[in-house]
């Protein structure tokens, strides 16, 4: 096998990421996560909004891991500094919102000196070379990746980091994890990933 990535750090999008389960499926409202506080947020209400929409701040936590950084802020932090960018809208009719893909290349640049690229579209192949490169790949994937679902109902809605390509196969994070196995270094065929995969996301300089 080809050499691999030194490992990424894993940041979870949720304060308490054993309960990540639960807050997907319901069985436990966002804003009874006892340990809200931890994230940033400064209301139960507006941890709610970005544990639902944090892949994105949670990707950057773990890239900016990577690059050696110690003091990283919380995801609502990075969530409200990333607003006046266009990374987020600022009040979404939802309640929350996807991340927008200039926006952040725009917050990534101008607060933390990354260099990224909006790479929409980026085929399976584009995706693998950058992984096997000097770049990981904020990559938009069906949130039904975890289970593996055979027939996922989409492409897309969520984000994931890809970080090594060896073999045939992609190695990312998923933040929003809901087991050991789904969470952190996850190995998969690149033709099972395709599935899932929207054919688009984020580029980020990342020497190995």
């Amino acid at each position: 096998m080809a050499a691999t990535r030194t490992q990424i750090p894993y940041r979870s999008q949720y304060a308490s990421p054993a309960l990540a389960g639960e807050l997907q499926s319901g069985r436990r409202a966002y804003e009874d996560d006892p340990r809200w506080r931890e994230f940033g947020a400064r209301t139960p209400a507006e941890y709610r909004r970005w544990a639902r929409c944090g892949c994105g701040m949670a990707c950057l936590q773990m890239i900016l891991a990577a690059r050696g950084e110690s003091q990283i802020a919380p995801i609502a932090e990075l969530g409200r500094r990333a607003i006046p960018f266009g990374a987020y809208e600022a009040e979404p009719p939802a309640g929350f919102g996807p991340l927008i893909y200039a926006g952040f290349v725009a917050f990534a640049d101008a607060q933390f000196g990354l260099r990224a690229r909006v790479a929409a579209p980026l085929s399976l192949d584009e995706l693998a070379a950058a992984a096997s490169g000097d770049e990981v790949v904020i990559a938009s994937v069906s949130a039904e990746i975890r289970a593996l679902a055979p027939d996922p109902a989409r492409r897309g809605g969520h984000l994931v980091l890809v970080h090594d390509f060896a073999d045939g196969r992609v190695r990312f994070h998923d933040p929003a994890g809901d087991t050991p196995a789904s969470s952190a270094g996850v190995w998969l065929d690149l033709a099972e990933f395709a599935r899932f995969y929207a054919g688009r996301g984020i580029a980020v300089e990342l020497p190995r």
